[in-house]
């Protein structure tokens, strides 16, 4: 019983920390890319989704988990991907709960060195295939820290992670450390393990790119001139921006501490000295300092080097005699932490992928009157368009990065995101034929207003979060028809009237838009604005905790005034 309770408790304490809110901007192309494999029948990819590297070669090094992506999207729903990460998630951290009660002897270590874990790493969990590659190092380290290495067992494994994320190579690190004969080195016992890591980086080549997929990470890795290295999730974490990780701030201190815990002689003699803990450890440290996208190996490789610590401690603390209490207190606590959260797929996957700041209403528009031709987009738009119109719009750059892109189109367009004089030159230059670019931030509100002076762009429509401009002449005798109504032709119009003052006819249009989608981001913030603006502050705070009952998301206005 004991034993169930504490893994009951791991698996709905993971599922609290499930819940990270990321705008998912390669979720989208990753579901189409699955589409268009299926759809061509070949894993040698070429561009056909962008107009400023149409036709370039694409090793799509994540085939497998696009795959994955688009067949359970079209079997289930889009939403109920929530479902894949939330299980990829509780299986990943719950193969490392029992890795860790396997060298600590102790549940409650086990589920306290795997919670710190998650804790670290939740800020990076979001709906991407770099799931997979914690997931299948939980699986190596299950293999292999103390067992014998079963070579067919190993070989299966990394013929799997390599066609599911680039990963893999941080994997055949990880077995090196894993495999080497740390307590008893000498030529007779190296040898194997030398073979068995040979053996798993042949296995390797078998993906449709070869020996590519081993030249990329090292390529990436050590091109410090690469721009791409600026986006946000790949900085230092000691630099700003991009996605934090405060509890890696003090972790990153505390395990060389836990480190040097082993060189006192009784914790060496009572459990010895967990090299392999030690050295990946070190190594995903490093990894982490340089990039912030490493953190969450680090954590989980801090937590197989502090169980043995932990589990002696609570050992001399008589755990066994309050094993059942400890589990049922754990069990609480998970419960509590999952309480505010929703199970339901619709709320969770419109704020996990932050969906709301995508131009749905747009595309919608778009797609009625048959607009395709090159559009000048967002970057993280990129892979929503990719998945609405399948290539009828092409775009200047989206998320593959680095995958199709070179440096140069990169640049240009940070030019113009950042307004950089000279930006609008740079899109009439690019051969675009439409921008599509949000209402507020990335400096929208400017970016519209120089096109409409230029006098060579033509506005086109506006939903609640984007604008759409036309070259001319492209389109000057169109003509466009409304797109079909929808809940959120309402919010971009409920929009509209709150940014003229028409508070009265932005309630009863983002009332309408909540009524088919209740926890809609857009709606309620326009519900809670116009109340505020028209005296109503009870009407306010009534809908703050209406829509916050949904989904306590931190991008919903979270104050309430009296």
């Amino acid at each position: 019983m004991s034993k169930w309770l504490w893994y009951s408790a791991g698996a709905i304490l993971f599922l609290s920390y499930g819940y990270t809110e990321m705008q998912g901007s390669d979720l989208w192309w990753h579901i189409a890319a699955g589409r268009e494999i299926l759809q061509t029948k070949t894993l040698w990819m070429a561009d056909d989704w962008s107009f400023s590297s149409h036709g370039a070669i694409w090793r799509n090094h994540e085939w497998l988990a696009d795959i994955v992506y688009y067949g359970w999207a079209h079997a289930l729903g889009v939403a109920s991907l929530v479902y894949w990460k939330w299980l990829v998630v509780i299986a990943t951290f719950a193969i490392l709960q029992q890795v860790c009660h396997r060298i600590s002897g102790s549940f409650a270590a086990s589920l306290v060195c795997a919670g710190v874990a998650i804790a670290i790493a939740a800020p990076f969990i979001d709906v991407r295939p770099h799931l997979y590659t914690l997931l299948c190092f939980s699986v190596l380290l299950l293999l292999l820290l103390n067992r014998q290495p079963v070579l067919w067992k190993l070989a299966l494994l990394f013929v799997v992670w390599v066609n599911l994320h680039g990963g893999f190579f941080f994997g055949l690190m990880a077995l090196g450390i894993l495999i080497f004969p740390w307590r008893d080195f000498s030529l007779e016992t190296f040898k194997p393990a030398f073979l068995i890591g040979l053996a798993c980086a042949a296995v390797c080549l078998l993906n449709p790119s070869g020996i590519h997929n081993f030249l990329y990470p090292l390529t990436y890795a050590f091109d410090s001139s690469s721009p791409f290295k600026t986006l946000g999730e790949w900085l230092p974490p000691s630099e700003e921006g991009g996605i934090r990780s405060p509890n890696f701030f003090w972790a990153q201190y505390i395990a060389p501490l836990i480190a040097l815990a082993y060189l006192v002689p009784f914790v060496r003699r009572a459990v010895g000295i967990p090299w392999e803990g030690i050295a990946l450890t070190a190594l995903t440290l490093a990894m982490a300092i340089t990039s912030r996208r490493f953190i969450p190996l680090f954590a989980m490789s801090m937590a197989v080097m502090s169980a043995p610590l932990l589990g002696l401690l609570l050992v001399k603390l008589n755990e066994e005699k309050t094993s059942i209490g400890l589990g049922v207190a754990a069990l609480c606590f998970a419960l509590y932490r999952l309480m505010p959260y929703p199970l339901s797929s619709g709320a969770a996957y419109h704020y996990l992928t932050a969906e709301y700041t995508y131009p749905i209403d747009m595309v919608d528009f778009m797609q009625a009157n048959n607009i395709k031709g090159n559009v000048y987009a967002l970057y993280n738009w990129g892979g929503y368009l990719h998945w609405r119109t399948d290539g009828a719009l092409k775009v200047f750059i989206d998320g593959r990065a680095d995958t199709i892109y070179n440096a140069e189109t990169y640049l240009g367009y940070v030019d113009v995101l950042r307004n950089v004089p000279g930006w609008l030159g740079q899109i009439e230059r690019s051969g675009a034929e439409y921008v599509l670019w949000p209402n507020v931030g990335y400096g929208g509100s400017r970016k519209g207003n120089e096109l409409i002076k230029s006098g060579r762009w033509q506005f086109i429509y506006q939903d609640s979060v984007s604008f759409l401009m036309a070259k001319k002449p492209l389109v000057k005798d169109a003509e466009y028809i409304p797109a079909p109504v929808t809940p959120y032709t309402h919010l971009g119009l409920a929009r509209l009237q709150a940014m003229q003052g028409n508070y009265e006819s932005a309630v009863a249009l983002a009332t309408q838009t909540r009524e088919a989608i209740p926890y809609q981001n857009g709606a309620c913030n326009v519900l809670i604005d116009s109340y505020r603006a028209l005296g109503d502050l009870d009407r306010a705070n009534a809908t703050i905790r209406d829509c916050r009952s949904y989904f306590p998301s931190n991008h919903l206005r979270r104050e309430l005034l009296d």
